[in-house]
């Protein structure tokens, strides 16, 4: 695998919680390297022109920074995480009937309270953007900026999908619905405990949007495969963003609110008919 020093630095920082770059600004980081497909866009001059005009507007909002110089990696810092879980230790979400603070993914949460991200690339800004929508979390990471970073990654994601869908299908679903709630800009208080039953009519069941998702988010390589599919199909079940859908599972865990979201992930994993 090849990454630049600064991604290996942020690799070697990151504790669980993330990675800063400067005093406020979390850094969206991967030491995944490009897909094969990556050399279609090197001969197709067309696509390749689209993707750079669509990365321009990204960089607009969400700073691209490229081999990152001595001074700069310096300013590199890991973000808080409550206990430091060594690598390569399974992550058990569940401790007592209640969700074990210790294992949660602190670093969306970080990123959720961020105000201010940029991504820490390589090569260029259109290959930065491609080496990090491979990655769900990474682009959880992403949909944690504003809306206007939103649509054009959204957009980018879409032009990527035409190099390689395997690859970019699951960034797409994730922007879209992001992009989409943020649009409606719903501000309801969504009760977590409720409904858990199949038997439940108080909210009407998007069953394709949660297989959609599921599948799109278990069946690509990733760290930490438990809060993955919950984050993303909790929210959208309840027609949040996930920024908001992972503070609230923040606030939630310390109490059984916390667990409300570890039984309705149960209920719509049984619904969509992956739960035994």
């Amino acid at each position: 695998m090849v990454t630049t020093a600064s991604e290996s630095i942020c690799a070697a920082l990151d504790d669980g919680g993330g990675v800063r770059f400067g005093p406020q600004t979390f850094a969206i980081y991967s030491c995944a390297a490009l897909p094969p497909s990556f050399g279609k866009v090197r001969h197709d001059p067309t696509l390749h022109a689209k993707l750079s005009k669509t990365a321009a507007r990204v960089c607009k909002t969400l700073p691209v920074y490229i081999d990152l110089q001595d001074e700069d990696v310096a300013e590199l810092a890991s973000l808080h995480v409550p206990v430091s879980v060594p690598r390569g230790q399974r992550m058990l979400p569940i401790k007592a009937n209640m969700i074990d603070l210790d294992h949660l993914p602190w670093f969306l949460i970080n990123a959720a309270v961020s105000k201010k991200h940029c991504v820490i690339g390589r090569g260029s800004a259109v290959e930065s953007l491609l080496v990090i929508l491979q990655r769900p979390w990474c682009v959880l990471e992403v949909c944690c900026a504003d809306t206007e970073t939103i649509a054009a990654m959204k957009d980018f994601a879409l032009l990527a999908t035409l190099v390689d869908g395997e690859s970019y299908n699951a960034a797409l679903l994730l922007l879209s619905h992001e992009y989409l709630v943020r649009l409606a800009s719903i501000s309801r208080s969504a009760d977590i405990l409720l409904p858990c039953n199949e038997n439940s009519s108080a909210r009407p069941f998007p069953e394709k949007a949660i297989r959609d998702i599921y599948a799109a988010t278990t069946l690509v390589s990733s760290y930490n495969r438990f809060w993955l599919p919950l984050v993303c199909c909790c929210a959208v079940y309840l027609d949040l963003s996930f920024p908001d859908a992972v503070r609230r599972i923040r606030d939630d865990a310390e109490g059984l609110d916390g667990m409300g979201w570890i039984e309705l992930y149960r209920f719509l994993l049984r619904r969509v008919g992956d739960w035994a």
